[in-house]
């Protein structure tokens, strides 16, 4: 071989082990998991920086409360560590989000960087005055953050969401991780990162977004912000028990559990869900539109405090049609909400009309929210019960 050909190959070989040209020790950083968007509000810190000259023109319409994790070798001894907190806040007001986040780099000699960033939560008081894809314009164009960042809705100020958190626990990550609970509850609405957003906000289609509210030293996942397509901004709130009604309509459940009562002795059954399908279908009659939403579920009697540990035929039959009632009605009062209340179409009706009937659809997708409001629905549940776990048996 050739000289060369022999440097060339070491040269190669030189590059190949080579670390990314711009990494930067972790202890050298600011990593972002979180962000959490408010009405523009000095206070604290800030306010102490204002009063002391520490202050530059702005309009003070967004305060965004950026949440870093620190790093292990940062915090000091193991023991320090251990009783400290493992991530730390740091609130910037301004009129610009970017701006906001650049200004940080006048309190700390560690530059912040979004690889890691997770969840943006939006206060209530925000998104209602505020288009959506207005906030979240600088995450969506900034080629450091990823578009899989899941996108939540605040009841109350979002910066207590992040100023709420067991010991050990990172409250962004936990955000993040409460979505993998879908398995064991239908109160929780899939994730909907930036990039899923995108689409409904520029297609001016209503949709909806988990919401979470703050209270002592955790937060919970409690209902559904729903985002109205005409205006790009917060219409309202369903409830946990619409947003159930959501779930099953949409048929996006991955599991959980309905509770009614026995309608003979007002004993509690507890039906736990295997699977679920849904199907809705248009209809249309002259100039009429309307929908039939259809409901198949298999599942299994979690708890039935009227058994006395046998089932009967009759039972079961009375049992199932209680539970078929329980869903029926969850189903009428989420689309009662939507039509009446938010006048917002976020079951997918309109979807599923422009499959159908392409023709009808380009006469009504302008202004379907509206249109969707008189338009009636009909429902049927089916439910099927495939076992009673140890129904032979009783608890003594």
């Amino acid at each position: 071989m050739s000289r060369a050909g022999a440097a060339t190959i070491l040269l190669g070989a030189c590059m190949l082990l080579t670390s990314c040209w711009s990494s930067a020790p972790i202890e050298d950083v600011n990593l972002e998991v979180g962000v959490a968007l408010d009405i523009g509000d000095e206070r604290g810190t800030e306010r102490k920086f204002a009063e002391k000259g520490g202050e530059y023109p702005k309009r003070n319409q967004v305060s965004c409360t950026y949440q870093f994790i620190i790093p292990q070798g940062a915090v000091g001894s193991k023991k320090e560590g251990a009783a400290s907190r493992n991530y730390y806040n740091a609130t910037q007001t301004g009129d610009s989000i970017f701006e906001a986040v650049r200004e940080l780099s006048l309190r700390s000699d560690r530059l912040p960087i979004g690889h890691h960033l997770k969840t943006i939560v939006i206060s209530e008081e925000l998104a209602r005055t505020t288009r959506l894809s207005e906030l979240i314009e600088f995450f969506s164009r900034d080629n450091h953050i990823r578009p899989s960042v899941l996108l939540l809705v605040s009841k109350g100020k979002a910066k207590d969401v992040f100023s709420n958190a067991l010991p050990g626990q990172t409250p962004a990550l936990v955000l993040n991780g409460t979505f993998n609970n879908r398995s064991r509850s239908t109160r929780i609405w899939e994730p909907v990162s930036m990039a899923k957003a995108i689409g409904p906000l520029h297609g001016h289609t209503s949709f909806a977004l988990q919401s979470v509210t703050a209270a002592g030293k955790e937060t919970k996942f409690s209902g559904a912000a729903v985002i109205k397509g005409e205006t790009g901004k917060l219409g309202g709130f369903l409830d946990e028990e619409e947003l159930e009604g959501l779930v099953w309509l949409t048929g996006r459940g991955q599991g959980g559990v309905v509770k009614t009562y026995n309608q003979k002795n007002d004993k509690l059954i507890t039906y736990e869900i295997k699977s679920m399908d849904s199907s809705i279908k248009a209809h249309i009659k002259g100039n009429e539109i309307s929908f039939h939403v259809s409901i198949q579920s298999n599942g299994r009697i979690g708890e039935d405090y009227s058994s006395g540990g046998h089932k009967l035929i009759d039972s079961m039959k009375s049992e199932t049609k209680a539970l078929e009632k329980k869903v029926e009605a969850m189903l009428k009062a989420t689309v009662d909400n939507m039509q009446h209340d938010l006048q917002a179409d976020v079951g997918g009706f309109g979807k599923k009309l422009q499959i159908q009937y392409p023709s009808i659809w380009s006469k009504v997708e302008h202004g379907w929210d509206t249109t969707f409001a008189h338009v009636p629905v009909t429902y049927e549940v089916h439910l099927n019960i495939e076992e009673y776990g140890a129904s032979d048996t009783t608890s003594d």
